[in-house]
């Protein structure tokens, strides 16, 4: 059985169903992971009204935790070239590494939990998931 392709079906499917919870501790702010997780889902960047509405969040929140990501070089906000207006949040190339070794930290953690299973309950444990998230 391969458990680590069940953990990355598992942890892929449970990233991209729901609005993320993910914080890490200490590093970051309510908040800065689910921003990394929608900007790295939206290659072309996202307004700061879209990520507010993406987490269910004031815009003030988004931008303190956008200034703080800012910071840390893991987002950068740019003007938009066809309304001067707006502002674009990218993320960068380091804000892209740390959600791959995020990711793969994820994917090793569930894989782990699965591995206390035999296949079956494996296979049952997502199917029953993917259940719940979709009556969510």
């Amino acid at each position: 059985m391969d458990y680590k392709a069940l953990a990355t079906e598992l942890f892929e499917y449970i990233v991209k169903s729901r609005k993320p919870a993910l914080e890490e501790r200490g590093h970051f702010s309510r908040g800065e992971m689910g921003i990394l997780i929608c900007l790295n889902f939206n290659k072309d960047g996202v307004t700061s009204g879209h990520l507010s509405e993406y987490l269910s969040v004031s815009t003030g929140r988004v931008a303190t935790a956008l200034k703080s990501l800012e910071k840390k070089g893991l987002v950068v906000r740019r003007t938009d070239v066809n309304d001067k207006r707006k502002v674009i949040v990218f993320i960068t190339d380091s804000g892209k590494q740390f959600m791959i070794d995020r990711h793969k930290e994820g994917i090793t953690w569930t894989e782990n939990v699965l591995r206390k299973l035999d296949e079956q309950d494996a296979k049952e444990l997502i199917r029953l998931i993917k259940l719940i998230v979709s009556r969510s």
